[in-house]
């Protein structure tokens, strides 16, 4: 607002007066412009934080991603203790039976490693049976193995078995069947 503007808007209005209200506008404005910078200083304040504290977001969230990663990986390897803890335990109790399963033999051979297996395979099974809760291995071993044949190799040895059929491997003597029979080998 100039002199020449309030000159049109008032008439008859004095030097003194137009000072007055040029002076109050001067102030005014004044006042607006120092509110407006001051206004300024704290926007711009307020855009550095934002920037600071998207460039955080942006780093907690790289370091979430990489927390998420390394958890994973904690996970997995944990899996991979877990499972290993898992083998060791079994392969510990499959030794502890073993061991309790030869001394529950108390040394016998067996006519063969099938049968062996067979027998420990139902003594494995048999030892965390409840009915046999508080019974001894020998006592397992022994019902297991009660009343069946042809499991232990006999006193006196294992008969050699020959090939029978003509023109493969020979032929059969006597001795040889009889060795089958059971028998001994002369008469």
């Amino acid at each position: 607002m100039t002199r020449d503007d309030l000159r049109g808007i008032v008439e008859g209005i004095s030097e003194e007066q137009l000072k007055k209200i040029l002076d109050i506008n001067s102030s005014d404005i004044g006042r607006a412009k120092q509110n407006l910078e001051e206004l300024k200083k704290q926007l711009e304040v307020a855009n550095e934080k934002t920037a600071e504290l998207e460039k955080a977001n942006l780093t907690l969230g790289e370091s979430q991603c990489e927390a998420d990663k390394m958890k994973e990986k904690i996970e997995e390897l944990q899996k991979v203790i877990d499972q290993k803890e898992e083998a060791e335990k079994a392969e510990n109790l499959k030794a502890e039976l073993s061991r309790r399963f030869e001394l529950a033999a108390g040394g016998t051979k067996f006519i063969n490693e099938f049968t062996r297996s067979g027998i420990f395979e139902q003594f494995k099974t048999a030892v965390f049976d409840e009915k046999n809760a508080g019974r001894a291995d020998s006592d397992v071993y022994c019902e297991l193995v009660s009343g069946k044949e042809n499991l232990f190799v006999p006193a006196e040895g294992v008969p050699k078995v020959v090939a029978s059929t003509p023109g493969f491997g020979g032929s059969i003597t006597d001795g040889d069947v009889r060795e089958i029979m059971g028998l001994s080998r002369t008469v």
